[in-house]
């Protein structure tokens, strides 16, 4: 695999498919699928994406995980400002940001780094270099953090709440999403496009934004999915965890007892779209969950309190609507790491050639 990535072609693919260049929908296999006109399905799909329902597919970038397996969340004090804002958007570490309060807090952040002492130097340097607002009188970051280790992630697929989406949808509670009327067909593209169904990666496409042949680029994209730096094309939710319009619901539980039955049942459950251990107090797990109403989930929280009444002891909810999403850019913080990457071969190139 380093090999690979020492590959300055390898890395330019890359940011290419993890971008969604070169990623297109094969309508008439859709169409096809569900017995549809074609003009019916390109119709449908131009209005889930210009409506916010789903974004256009590209390549998971799985590989981020191992570069950057210090997965962080953590509740932040900051004068939100301009200067804060902007920050917030444009740092290369930062995967989600919510609008939140919390006693002094005012900041969620999801962040990936590469270890405890860069996410430590990466805080002191945000604040040395005046990248954040801060309250008068600190020179430092008031914050509360949850520390994870991709390793101890149990289930991480985005794509699980859609089973919600389309039950609450078929239910009736909820015709229309982001204004747009929703039907069968809807749902049926949608299940598609999250699975990665109809999605194909035009190697032609790719081949002449690179100047190579096409056949390389086939080659080359076959041996990236083969050593899971990328996984195959799917379209995600904006939201990434939950579907438009829904609740996001961190959770913090302490399980005692039968922990591999608790474990299973709860990474079974379609609500769940993120779960790993972790060490926070009394509590050993953290799941992030989608509902479209807060009555749901309190239903939800009753439903597994009950059923593992022996088992789970505490449970600790934030509770982040459509509204408090600041930032969330599923994609950015990987782009960022590939144009890091391929920054460091230039200079290596560079330093190569200069030694000859």
């Amino acid at each position: 695999m380093p090999g690979l990535l020492d590959d300055p072609l390898n890395v330019e693919i890359l940011k290419l498919v993890c971008a969604g260049e070169g990623v297109e929908i094969n309508v008439s296999e859709l169409a096809e699928s569900f017995r549809k006109h074609r003009n019916t399905v390109s119709s449908r799909l131009h209005n889930l994406f210009e409506h916010g329902i789903i974004d256009k597919p590209f390549h998971p970038l799985p590989l981020l995980f191992n570069q950057n397996p210090f997965l962080v969340v953590e509740k932040c004090e900051f004068t939100r400002d301009m200067n804060t804002n902007k920050w917030i958007e444009l740092d290369p570490f930062i995967w989600a940001a919510f609008f939140f309060r919390d006693e002094e807090y005012n900041t969620l952040l999801v962040e990936l780094h590469e270890d405890l002492f860069h996410y430590q130097t990466w805080k002191d340097r945000i604040v040395d270099e005046g990248h954040v607002s801060i309250k008068q009188g600190r020179d430092y970051i008031h914050s509360e953090a949850i520390f994870i280790d991709t390793r101890a992630i149990i289930k991480y697929d985005p794509s699980s709440a859609f089973h919600v989406f389309k039950e609450n949808q078929q239910a009736g509670y909820h015709s229309k999403i982001n204004e747009l009327e929703i039907d069968d067909t809807d749902l049926n593209l949608l299940d598609a496009l999250l699975q990665g169904k109809g999605v194909w990666t035009n190697a032609n496409t790719l081949a002449k934004k690179l100047g190579i042949h096409r056949r390389t680029v086939q080659r080359r994209l076959k041996l990236l999915l083969k050593e899971r730096i990328i996984t195959p094309a799917v379209s995600r939710f904006p939201r990434v965890w939950v579907p438009p319009q829904y609740f996001m619901v961190l959770s913090l539980l302490e399980i005692n007892t039968h922990k591999d039955r608790i474990q299973n049942a709860v990474a079974a459950d379609p609500h769940v779209s993120f779960l790993a251990k972790t060490t926070v107090g009394r509590y050993n797990y953290l799941s992030v969950a989608g509902f479209y109403r807060m009555e749901d989930h309190l239903t939800w929280e009753e439903e597994y309190g009950q059923r593992f009444s022996d088992s789970i002891g505490a449970m600790k909810n934030v509770y982040l609507s459509p509204a408090m999403t600041f930032s969330i850019h599923q994609q950015y913080v990987a782009l960022t790491f590939l144009d890091q990457l391929a920054n460091r071969l230039r200079g290596k190139k560079i330093i190569d050639a200069l030694h000859r």
